[in-house]
């Protein structure tokens, strides 16, 4: 899953290097709302994506107090990546190994990733930005 996960994002990578894929043609897509045109300044926070994302240690999802698993959850092929795998927190209302009268829960954790998406009748891709669930944590129950 994390080679899918790299796979998809060496190819969004690739489309924001080569410029002649990724500028629009001409005004009819620009100024559609909600598009985002690749610039420079999405390369730099696609970089910043890119060290966050490159390392996991080894199975963290199973060892921590608040295990995940990776299911897949969208496939759009609009979009880059195709695929998109969130965790899904394998308990809701406690941590593994931790006494339950310590109130506290298995909670998602989620960032904004940042993914190229293809619009209809538009000669190029758009930068937009989607909610994943990346993990699970264990947090002080909100009921204290």
């Amino acid at each position: 899953m994390q080679q899918l996960q790299l796979l998809g994002f060496l190819t969004l990578t690739l489309l924001v290097l080569n410029p002649s894929q990724c500028s629009p043609i001409g005004e009819q897509c620009a100024m559609q709302p909600g598009f985002s045109s690749i610039s420079i300044v999405n390369l730099n926070s696609l970089e910043k994506y890119d060290a966050e994302v490159t390392y996991q240690p080894n199975r963290l999802n199973e060892r921590s107090l608040a295990a995940w698993e990776y299911v897949e959850v969208n496939t759009d092929v609009n979009r880059v990546p195709q695929v998109i795998y969130e965790a899904r927190c394998l308990t809701t209302h406690s941590c593994n190994g931790v006494d339950s009268t310590s109130s506290v829960e298995s909670v998602p954790l989620s960032f904004r990733m940042p993914v190229l998406r293809k619009h209809t009748g538009c000669p190029f891709y758009s930068i937009e930005f989607e909610s994943i669930t990346v993990a699970c944590i264990c947090a002080k129950s909100r009921k204290n």
